[in-house]
């Protein structure tokens, strides 16, 4: 390792479920760390690129060593911590997946009309942006199956704050879309090939496993948001949904 900064630094953002994951993993072993938050201190991206860094979140470094922290792996690599996981069989991840867009579906009919641009808790992202962005998490992987990398995760739509029906439309079409590729192609995959993604090199089996936790962390904020911030009378997905899965144990940062 080159520099003579041999602190741990993350910079991250509030909101953002991997920030938060790579923030827990960080504290549950015990590393040191100094924290960088991007929406606090707007200087920090223009601070980052000087650096040599994407002016993206999360990040990890250590002096000049840096790595894009959604993989532990890599989190994992930079503060000098050991760290092994086995994702779980494709098969139940698929199944995992169901009942999470299923229950965001649910979320959003039971949304009231004027809740869509509501923000969520310590961050600029609505709750309609919210739902579109759980839904479409789950379209960029499928997308990347069809051929097309991912370059980074499309950025939420105007209409996301206006109409409830046009959510539950797109989110029957990615449902759709998912059950398609899985009874399709999805069965002659092979799941230990390298993914296409902008953030590392993780087999297309940890790639499924990230898309079906990153899309669950967010049903669980919905949850949250209907519950807390509405009210509404909505019945939570099963606990054992999360069992297994690599996701953030908050909820929020602060909750």
């Amino acid at each position: 390792m080159s520099g003579s900064d041999t602190q741990v630094h993350l910079y991250w953002a509030t909101g953002c479920t991997s920030c938060l994951r790579a923030k827990e993993f960080l504290e549950r072993n015990d590393v040191q760390f100094a924290s960088h938050n991007v929406i606090e201190e707007r200087g920090l991206l223009d601070e980052m690129e000087a650096r040599g860094l994407p002016r993206q979140v999360p990040i990890v470094r250590r002096g000049d060593d840096w790595a894009d922290a959604q993989g532990l792996d890599e989190v994992a690599r930079i503060s000098g911590v050991e760290h092994e996981a086995t994702p779980l069989p494709v098969d139940e991840l698929y199944r995992r997946l169901g009942i999470v867009l299923d229950g965001v579906g649910r979320y959003v009919d039971l949304l009231p009309g004027d809740a869509l641009s509501v923000d969520i808790p310590n961050r600029p992202r609505s709750v309609g942006e919210l739902s579109y962005h759980t839904f479409s998490v789950v379209a960029s992987f499928l997308d990347h199956e069809d051929g097309v990398p991912l370059t980074s995760y499309e950025p939420e739509l105007a209409w996301t704050n206006r109409s409830t029906d046009a959510l539950t439309t797109y989110g029957e079409h990615v449902r759709t879309r998912l059950r398609d590729w899985y009874e399709g192609p999805g069965r002659e995959r092979d799941f230990s090939e390298t993914a296409s993604v902008y953030y590392g090199d993780p087999t297309v089996h940890e790639f499924f496993e990230r898309t079906t936790w990153h899309a669950g962390q967010h049903a669980r904020q919905l949850e949250w948001m209907l519950a807390e911030t509405f009210p509404v009378d909505a019945e939570p997905l099963d606990p054992s949904t999360w069992e297994g899965l690599p996701m953030p144990e908050k909820v929020w940062d602060a909750a």
